[in-house]
């Protein structure tokens, strides 16, 4: 997704005046903060009219909610797409942190109100972040399952999740694009308290992921 009125590519016609409406905000979101835009700031980039706005949105709190909804559903059905009981944990961690981070880096504005605007907005749109992120947590802790380790601290699975969140809100707060490039490094965080630093380098390192991709954390 693209705002029109950056120019960045042709508007598809199949987007409706709620995605456009959606992308207002992200970019607003992206350029100004949650806190300094306003309604009018979100249909100028979206290019459409307040009465369209207010025909679909309670508010800007309420759109704020909708712009995270709508990427947590993608995120929701591209993880979906390579889960199955019948693959193994860390392959599942493995492929999916590479399609999130693949759906952040494509829409970067989106990246910023996610992972940025939203946990300090509060309100209902920082309740959904949580809750997504305790769907995450429960799949990482999975990682028990596979351990190598009996003991390993109840605290292990949360502290590699907020490790890898802050790697990638640092990227984000640094102006990087590419997102992508971290799923070598979020990978090993993920799932070296489980399966220990040989087998996680071997999860965290592919052909696109050279093993040099990993020194600041291995």
């Amino acid at each position: 997704m693209y705002n029109r009125v950056y120019g960045l590519m042709e508007p598809p016609a199949t987007y409706s005046e709620r995605e456009w409406i959606l992308i207002g905000m992200a970019e607003s979101c992206a350029s100004r903060g949650y806190e300094a835009s306003t309604v009018s700031d979100v249909c100028t980039l979206a290019g459409v009219s307040e009465a369209s706005f207010e025909a679909l949105f309670s508010g800007k709190e309420d759109c704020l909610v909708a712009a995270l909804r709508s990427v947590l559903e993608e995120g929701y059905r591209r993880i979906a797409d390579i889960h199955s009981p019948q693959r193994p944990w860390a392959a599942v961690v493995r492929d999916g942190a590479r399609v999130l981070l693949d759906l952040l880096a494509e829409r970067p504005a989106f990246a910023r109100l996610v992972l940025l605007e939203v946990p300090a907005a509060g309100g209902p749109a920082s309740a959904q972040y949580a809750a997504a992120k305790a769907a995450l947590l429960s799949y990482v802790e999975r990682g028990r399952e596979s351990a190598i380790e009996a003991d390993i601290p109840a605290s292990a699975g949360r502290a590699a999740l907020a490790g890898a969140e802050a790697l990638v809100v640092g990227k984000i707060l640094a102006g990087g694009k590419l997102l992508a490039e971290l799923a070598a490094e979020v990978v090993y965080l993920l799932t070296v308290p489980y399966l220990g630093q040989e087998e996680a380098l071997r999860q965290a390192v592919d052909r696109s992921s050279p093993r040099s991709a990993l020194r600041a954390v291995a």
